[in-house]
């Protein structure tokens, strides 16, 4: 039965994406042998058709490589952040609609594992409480959506089968995602993305889909230590809007859990491509460059865009960040957002309210002060940022046949391949933003 959790040990958690089938003969003696002890639990009064059995065994395979794989990560990942070995899919009958396994058949097959005693179902659930007043909270709802962690017993049976803890990856491998556009339209009030609406039908949709699964291609081609890599997914937003034309949002993500984007900083400066390790070549304030080379107004000439006098750097690059990532000036820190300071090491003092802060950074930024009515919002401005991202890629894939992998407004190339990517990236971003970047390396 569903288990309730704590919420703070739940909430990260990687996306079960079901596209990491058993691709070595112990893996699939694995998925076998979950299978027989799955059958011996059912009581069918028809026995499946042939299809059905594959559809069946390719489902718990599917099922038990997501599993593991976020095992793996839970295990190499050792801080606040982990994913405790967690595993998240919603158990609502839509959000299967593009799947890979069918709603009833992926329900009856964790929950059958939970009968057996090797993994642990959490109920989906809010992050926390919504409280509407007088003490009335309501404890459910589907923002939170249902997690599953594998237990020792599961963990057992696949060594016993051969396959090693640690490198599960080389056991399930991550295929390419089918899917590689996604157009979201605006958000609602108080939701955190807006909902999935289908593909227009148009040249520059097949245009975009050719562009990144040829990136996937090509990058699938090069082997990485530190991370799965699973294939990228370009995401549009906002198009539902008149003037939408691909051309709001576009930023890549990573189509798989195990993926590089989400990693902290320092687990990234540890991956290695093709053995060879890796640099981070960032556009500093990218966001607010590209603001003011839209509008035609000189960046403030500082070494740190950020350093302003009395307010630690972190603090004013957090306004920055949740601001321009919504349409009005904010009132209060959230939670998270004073989460996110102490975490890069910054003191929040009482005094550091957001209008503070707010106060200070439009005496240093006057670009900043309509803000709420500029008809530039954060969807063009990652708009811009995404075609330079992904200029770059494709240059450096196609001119000289180096890899390089996106983390939004940066990119990580092989050091060897620094000096040349610093070189393209920044010519990209002058061609599709008229002023030079400026790049740091890290």
């Amino acid at each position: 039965m569903p288990q309730l959790g704590d919420v703070d040990e739940l909430k990260d958690a990687s996306f079960m994406a079901l596209s990491s089938p058993p691709s070595t003969n112990e893996a699939k003696r694995f998925v076998d042998a979950i299978v027989l002890r799955i059958k011996s639990k059912e009581t069918r009064k028809r026995a499946r058709s042939a299809e059905g059995e594959r559809q069946f065994t390719t489902t718990v395979g599917l099922i038990l490589g997501d599993l593991l794989l976020a095992y793996d990560q839970g295990n190499r990942v050792q801080d606040e952040k982990s994913n405790n070995g967690l595993s998240y899919h919603s158990t609502s009958s839509n959000s299967f609609s593009e799947s890979n396994v069918g709603y009833i058949m992926f329900k009856d097959t964790v929950y059958k594992l939970e009968e057996l005693g090797f993994i642990t179902i959490y109920e989906g659930r809010n992050a926390r409480p919504i409280d509407f007043g007088e003490g009335t909270k309501q404890s459910f709802h589907g923002g939170f959506a249902t997690r599953f962690k594998p237990l020792q017993p599961l963990i057992d049976a696949a060594l016993k089968c051969g396959l090693v803890e640690g490198e599960f990856h080389k056991a399930f491998f991550t295929l390419m995602p089918k899917s590689v556009v996604e157009v979201r339209a605006s958000k609602a009030d108080g939701a955190q993305r807006g909902k999935k609406i289908p593909l227009p039908s148009n040249p520059k949709t097949e245009q975009i889909i050719e562009e990144v699964t040829a990136i996937n291609a090509f990058l699938s081609s090069f082997a990485y230590n530190g991370m799965v890599f699973g294939g990228l997914r370009r995401l549009f937003n906002e198009g539902d809007r008149d003037d939408f034309y691909y051309n709001l949002g576009g930023r890549l993500y990573c189509a798989n859990a195990q993926g590089h984007i989400n990693m902290k900083s320092d687990a990234r400066a540890n991956i290695l491509i093709g053995g060879e390790a890796v640099v981070e070549i960032d556009i500093n304030a990218s966001y607010l460059t590209i603001l003011h080379a839209l509008k035609n107004v000189p960046m403030p000439n500082r070494e740190d865009i950020y350093a302003i006098a009395g307010l630690p750097r972190e603090v004013v690059k957090r306004w920055f960040t949740i601001t321009m990532g919504s349409t009005k000036f904010q009132t209060r820190w959230l939670r998270s957002n004073l989460d996110e300071m102490k975490e890069a090491g910054v003191a929040h003092k009482p005094w550091m309210t957001v209008k503070a802060v707010e106060k200070a950074v439009l005496e240093h930024f006057p670009i900043m002060k309509d803000w709420p009515k500029q008809e530039v919002r954060w969807s063009k401005l990652m708009f811009i940022e995404s075609e330079v991202i992904i200029g770059t890629m494709l240059e450096l894939m196609q001119t000289y046949q180096v890899p390089s992998l996106p983390v939004h407004d940066c990119i990580i190339v092989r050091k060897s391949d620094q000096d040349l990517a610093i070189r393209v990236l920044s010519e990209q971003f002058k061609d599709k933003v008229g002023i030079e970047p400026r790049l740091k390396v890290k």
